[in-house]
């Protein structure tokens, strides 16, 4: 068996740490910013949701995309644009030049966390690829446990110019690095109509499986981080704990995948998630902790199965689109609802919370049945 990459693997991560930080560095600087541009809290929050958003909208066209050119050329261009916006972000601009350039932003975003886990999971052995497509599924996390650490020291040492310069070059370096290692696929026919696109991509059940209840996973996780500590009567800072808890166990989905079937790591991740919620109902000690531990299986669970379920690696950046838009969808729809939810008080936040799971659950387990019935050619 061929060995792993483990360089290239690491390399790879870390500009999916990068990409993510383009989320972080907006969201950990709204104080300063909205100074900077003389605009209220919330109306600069919205440079925040405006990168999710184009992943609501073009995740599936950026799946078909990157399966055309290669998800290394790809991932090279996300990072070249990306680090050259965000040097033209530290000039920190007037509020819509700075809202255009996020919006482009947005569309290396989208390159890099579509072409990531297929170069990932190309540069990994059999043997190893479950695991490297778990710890892909912590990149979020990580890069935003990071950010909180790096990016407020950053804006007192140098304001937020520095900080948003500090990305882009980091971002740039990282190409540089890998101009001449990232492996470049033969280019396929280029299609820009979004319907065959999003046929292609939704036209095969394998593609579309992994994100079915990825999305459950994204609606709750940074919502119930938000509202869960306040309704519980815990304080903000246990949010912290319990996004460590769930890198953890994230990492384990993934590793767990070399010896059962994806869907079943996530439908355990889902049970759990739905047993800690209950007995955060009955009060029972640590629920909350038993949510967040299992909730994190399903992450690195999703990923895994990208690449069990799809031989192909334009298979499995369709996949990855896939992924991506329903990952979004959950993300922006998450935080309203369970805001709804919260403001009926306790109850109805974890009524919410426990549906949620349940759902995610019976799709990932009606999705990997399927699957595996239409690889064996059973049918339906």
């Amino acid at each position: 068996m061929a060995r792993s990459d483990l360089t290239l693997i690491a390399l790879v991560y870390l500009g999916g740490l990068l990409a993510a930080a383009q989320f972080g560095k907006i969201s950990l600087s709204l104080g300063p910013l909205s100074e900077a541009l003389g605009r209220d809290v919330p109306t600069v929050a919205f440079l925040v949701s405006l990168v999710g958003v184009m992943g609501l909208l073009l995740g599936a066209m950026a799946g078909g995309v990157v399966a055309a050119l290669g998800p290394g050329r790809c991932f090279l261009g996300g990072l070249v644009v990306g680090g050259v916006v965000a040097l033209l972000e530290a000039f920190v601009p007037p509020f819509f030049v700075l809202a255009t350039l996020r919006g482009i932003e947005g569309l290396a975003h989208l390159a890099l966390v579509v072409a990531g886990p297929s170069l990932m999971a190309a540069a990994a052995n059999d043997r190893d690829r479950p695991l490297a497509m778990g710890l892909w599924g912590t990149f979020f996390g990580t890069s935003l446990a990071l950010s909180a650490l790096v990016f407020p020291a950053l804006i007192a040492g140098g304001g937020l110019p520095l900080m948003l310069a500090t990305n882009g070059l980091a971002m740039l370096a990282l190409a540089a690095i890998l101009w001449r290692r990232i492996p470049r696929l033969p280019r396929n026919a280029l299609d820009l109509n979004p319907i065959r696109v999003h046929r292609e991509v939704y036209g095969t059940f394998a593609q579309v499986a992994p994100a079915l209840g990825f999305v459950c996973y994204t609606f709750l996780f940074l919502a119930a981080l938000t509202f869960l500590p306040g309704a519980l009567g815990r304080a903000p800072e246990v949010a912290s704990l319990w996004s460590l808890i769930t890198l953890g166990s994230t990492l384990m989905g993934g590793a767990l995948c070399r010896r059962m079937s994806p869907w079943r790591v996530s439908g355990m991740g889902f049970a759990g998630t739905a047993a800690g919620t209950a007995g955060m109902a009955l009060g029972l000690p640590l629920s909350a902790e038993v949510c967040f531990a299992f909730m994190g299986l399903v992450p690195g669970a999703s990923f895994a199965a990208i690449a069990a379920w799809n031989d192909t690696p334009d298979a499995r950046t369709r996949a990855t689109g896939a992924i991506a838009q329903f990952g979004n969808l959950g993300t922006v729809t998450g935080t309203p609802v369970l805001a709804l939810a919260a403001a009926g008080g306790a109850t109805a936040l974890l009524a919410v919370i426990l549906a949620v799971a349940v759902l995610g659950g019976c799709l990932a387990a009606w999705s990997g049945r399927r699957v595996t019935r239409l690889a064996t050619g059973a049918g339906l």
